[in-house]
């Protein structure tokens, strides 16, 4: 019987879960998979495009926008949901981070985002921006909890003390005050 890419995808993730990014090889996949490397090779030409389709697939189970939401209730919302996302795949932050900068992931959810920013009358470099803020801040505070959490596991540490959600909700609201001021600023204009 041969694996889909659905089935590929899931192997991959199990791998995170269980170990690490780096224990991510093709091999270990087939060899998990029960296949020859060279099967995957069929749905992935090579492991960096089998790793954004991974960071696709995560982000996937982020819902779309609701126009009845106001649009500062729905950024906050998108942010902590692709927050909860990354943090329930171990070293997933990581793989979305590397997909996006090899240019081989779809961005969606940054255009979601800068979308319904664009909702608070912001322009759509200030929309831009504030996507590029949000993505940033998550991902990039993702991949700290998520390094740090291996490395307490593996007893390379102890424990930071850091309360990571906190810093995430504090750092959103500031993004989202200087983007309700900019709204402000534009309604008024």
């Amino acid at each position: 019987m041969s694996n889909t890419r659905s089935d590929i995808l899931a192997a991959a993730r199990g791998i995170l879960a269980e170990h690490s990014l780096a224990d991510l090889t093709m091999r270990r996949l087939a060899a998990d998979l029960g296949v020859r490397p060279n099967a995957l090779y069929w749905h992935f030409p090579n492991k960096q495009t089998m790793l954004a389709a991974l960071a696709e697939d995560i982000l996937a189970s982020i819902p779309g926008p609701s126009p009845d939401i106001d649009w500062l209730t729905e950024l906050h919302r998108l942010a902590t949901d692709l927050r909860a996302v990354l943090l329930a795949v171990p070293d997933s932050a990581e793989v979305v981070s590397s997909a996006w900068a090899s240019g081989l992931a779809d961005r969606s959810i940054e255009k979601t985002i800068a979308d319904v920013a664009a909702r608070g009358q912001l322009s759509a470099q200030a929309s831009s921006g504030l996507a590029t803020a949000i993505c940033q801040l998550t991902i990039g505070l993702t991949i700290e909890e998520q390094t740090r959490t291996q490395m307490e596991r593996l007893g390379v540490t102890g424990s930071s003390g850091r309360v990571f959600s906190a810093e995430f909700d504090d750092a959103l609201d500031i993004i989202l005050d200087g983007a309700r001021a900019r709204s402000e600023i534009n309604t008024v204009a």
